[in-house]
């Protein structure tokens, strides 16, 4: 699908954001309703309907006002991958940069949106090289 101006349709980062969230809601509860999006994004209720109306258009999820929202499997594809980025880079800047949890998912989540796979294919590949404990150690004595 394209844009208004004819441009194929990406997702921006706010809109991956959402996908994020309405996964994480279905995963926890069971359903993701548009107040439980607007809590856990903390944004007013007009974004997310806004947000929604995107995804819905562009077939990402489905939407009505009376239902929870769901994803579609190109939804759930688009979340999932946004969702293992993620995942990717907590684990590097965790145990790979020896960040403290919190500040590894907060930076996780800002560069997400921005890495190319390539990139993060390579970051989880010394994921793996340090989930060893002896090339974990290595690394330990070089940042102290």
């Amino acid at each position: 699908m394209r844009t208004a101006d004819g441009k194929p349709f990406e997702l921006t980062e706010s809109l991956e954001d959402y996908l994020e969230a309405i996964k994480h809601l279905i995963d926890e509860h069971g359903h993701a309703h548009t107040s439980e999006i607007a809590r856990l994004m903390k944004v007013k209720m007009p974004s997310v309907t806004n947000a929604l109306g995107v995804l819905c258009r562009h077939g990402y999820l489905n939407y009505d006002s009376n239902y929870p929202v769901t994803l579609t499997k190109k939804g759930l594809v688009a979340a999932e991958r946004v969702i293992g980025r993620h995942q990717i880079l907590t684990v590097f800047l965790k145990n790979v940069l020896s960040l403290p949890e919190v500040e590894a998912g907060e930076t996780a989540c800002r560069l997400e949106h921005v890495m190319d796979d390539r990139l993060i294919a390579r970051l989880n590949a010394l994921n793996d090289f340090f989930a060893d404990e002896a090339n974990r150690a290595m690394l330990r004595q070089r940042f102290e």
